[in-house]
């Protein structure tokens, strides 16, 4: 299904650029060398799925009733070492490996991927109602 194949492209997006985390951490020498409650991988996955709740119900929707979930401090410590180029490199990696999937509307170089989750972009569909420099 084209659905677990997305999700696959998307954890090897994640997972390319956790192997070589250093480039992204804010202290390379120090930072995600560790075995923390929150490794890179999960600190980028759970960021990228993060929606508009509050911290606390979203670490609880990603980690589920674990007991050894953890506090919303570690994950604000963890990602004040992670830089924002980490993000951008995963977003850039998986939106190339997904041209390479069917079917062939994917493969146009003019769409990327905004959202998977049903999240919205706000667009003005008449100039009137949208702000001066909305439209280029």
């Amino acid at each position: 299904m084209i659905h677990q194949q997305i999700k696959e492209l998307f954890f090897s997006s994640v997972e390319h650029i956790v192997s070589d985390i250093s480039q992204y951490a804010v202290h390379p020498d120090s930072d995600f060398k560790r075995s923390k409650k929150i490794p890179a991988q999960k600190l980028i996955s759970f960021l990228i799925s993060q929606g508009s709740s509050s911290t606390r119900v979203e670490m609880l929707d990603f980690w589920g009733l674990d007991s050894s979930i953890p506090t919303a401090s570690a994950l604000s410590q963890q990602r004040a070492k992670l830089k924002p180029d980490a993000l951008e490199a995963v977003f850039r990696h998986f939106n190339s490996a997904s041209m390479e999937l069917p079917p062939a509307s994917f493969m146009d170089s003019h769409y990327r991927f905004l959202a998977a989750d049903g999240s919205t972009c706000t667009f003005f569909s008449t100039p009137a109602f949208s702000s001066p420099d909305y439209y280029c």
